[in-house]
């Protein structure tokens, strides 16, 4: 290079200092003719920290929310007589995929009031191989709809929060960028960036009937073998039917009921058996809802995750649908576990989940009359702010939401936030021995799930 070029340069390079040097001196004006403010060149084009603190007030009142029990009285009382059969729906999102949580509270319930079963599970789930509690294959030959498909909201949902068709297809998706991939994640706020999702999908026909095996386990929580099976579905065609098959053994035929509304059919075994596969139709556009593995007494917590899912728009599940699986399930307690996946660092007004949340408590309320809900408000994450990592500023915001919601819908209510210690306590989880969750600081580990059904159970019994 020649000095043409140096020259130039030097020049521009003086010029910037000079211009920074002479922007740090001058003071503020506040004139209306020529206001003036200090600036830095430099300093403008440093990253700056984003994240708006909690008020320190909201935090304190957030973790001071009461418990309130006083709503689950009616269910307090079943699960403090031993004699007692008792039934818990706990929907969720993927804080309790695989049955956590859920898995431990069944273990602890069944050795005081006996059973033996899993309880309510859906045909297909992305956890599947996740889950020991029971082992679960299916063909891929189904299409699963639930709260989080598009463009499918004239499918009513089952009890489970999915609603599954036999098909004689499967559809192969490429995300590019994750769909509907759970939101409860870590964000390191000076590079956060707005997913864009896309996704190419290709229709694959296939020449063989849908299916789905489930094969009892040792694993606390689970059962080591079937005796009551139970399937339930709808929309059911004069020819509609279902084969099944006992541990290996050749199939049977049964023929289902085109009669409206939820339709139970009993597939229980002759002798209690290891292993059922249940195979459908392929051309038979059934709705498919789940199977029911039980007794007819004992306790029963049934596990319904949904990853993404916030518990808004329950609609979804119709009310007679609802109500046609309470007949059955005969459920003395719903849990509604949800919040992380609306968090969000720059929130401070979450009246619209209030409102939503509101309308999802009131369907449930009218379609399961008398039967108490228990809402759990959201746990402690964490998000990333330089080196370290600190609660996410509005989930006091979220937590004191959840409360209101409760309270005004009459709900119990259990603050998971203040359970686990408050502001900034979940990095004491991840580092607790052994771990209690993840490293993205927001799911918990299989022991920390364990951990958090312990405290959900010293809290519903009062201790």
């Amino acid at each position: 290079m020649n000095k043409v070029f140096y020259r130039p340069l030097i020049i521009v390079v003086i010029a910037v200092i000079l211009v920074e040097l002479i922007a740090r001196v001058i003071p503020d004006s506040d004139n209306k003719i020529f206001p003036i403010k200090k600036l830095s060149w430099l300093e403008s084009i440093e990253p700056k920290d984003t994240i708006e603190p909690t008020d320190t007030i909201v935090v304190k009142e957030a973790t001071a929310i009461p418990n309130n029990l006083l709503p689950l009285q009616p269910f307090i009382q079943k699960m403090n007589n031993s004699a007692k059969s008792i039934r818990i729906a706990y929907y969720g999102d993927s804080i309790i995929e695989g049955d956590l949580i859920t898995g431990k509270l069944r273990q602890e319930l069944q050795s005081v009031h006996s059973g033996s079963g899993v309880g309510m599970i859906g045909i297909t789930s992305i956890v599947s191989g996740f889950r020991q509690t029971i082992k679960h294959k299916f063909s891929r030959n189904w299409e699963s709809i639930s709260f989080m498909s598009t463009g499918r909201n004239n499918i009513p949902l089952g009890i489970t929060g999915y609603t599954y068709i036999p098909r004689n297809y499967y559809i192969a998706e490429k995300v590019i960028e994750p769909l509907q991939l759970d939101s409860l994640a870590v964000l390191d706020t000076s590079q956060v960036v707005s997913p864009k999702p896309h996704k190419e999908s290709e229709r694959f026909y296939v020449d063989y009937n849908p299916w789905v095996e489930y094969t009892a386990t040792t694993t606390a929580g689970g059962a080591p073998n079937f005796k009551r099976i139970r399937l339930f579905y709808s929309h059911a065609a004069d020819s509609s039917f279902v084969k099944v098959s006992y541990d290996g053994s050749p199939f049977v035929v049964r023929y289902l009921n085109n009669q409206s509304g939820v339709q139970m059919l009993d597939l229980s075994p002759a002798v209690s058996c290891k292993k059922v596969r249940l195979e459908f139709s392929a051309y038979d556009p059934l709705h498919i809802y789940g199977v029911s593995f039980d007794e007819p007494t004992g306790a029963y917590i049934d596990n319904y995750p949904i990853r993404g899912y916030s518990g808004m728009f329950f609609q979804r599940i119709r009310s007679d649908i609802l109500s046609g699986f309470q007949k059955h399930l005969k459920y003395d307690l719903v849990i509604l576990h949800y919040g992380v996946n609306v968090s969000n660092y720059q929130i401070r007004d979450y009246s619209y989940y209030e409102r939503g949340m509101k309308k999802s408590i009131a369907h449930i309320q009218k379609a399961l009359p008398g039967v108490p809900i228990l809402l759990i408000s959201a746990h402690d994450r964490s998000i990333k702010q330089g080196s370290e990592y600190i609660t996410s500023p509005d989930i006091p915001y979220l937590v004191a939401t959840q409360s209101n919601v409760a309270k005004e819908t009459g709900c119990g209510f259990w603050n998971l936030f203040a359970a686990m210690g408050g502001i900034n306590s979940m990095p004491r989880y991840v580092n607790h021995k052994p771990p209690y969750a993840g490293k993205d600081y927001t799911h918990f580990t299989r022991a920390g799930a364990d951990h958090i059904a312990e405290m959900l159970l010293i809290y519903l019994r009062g201790y």
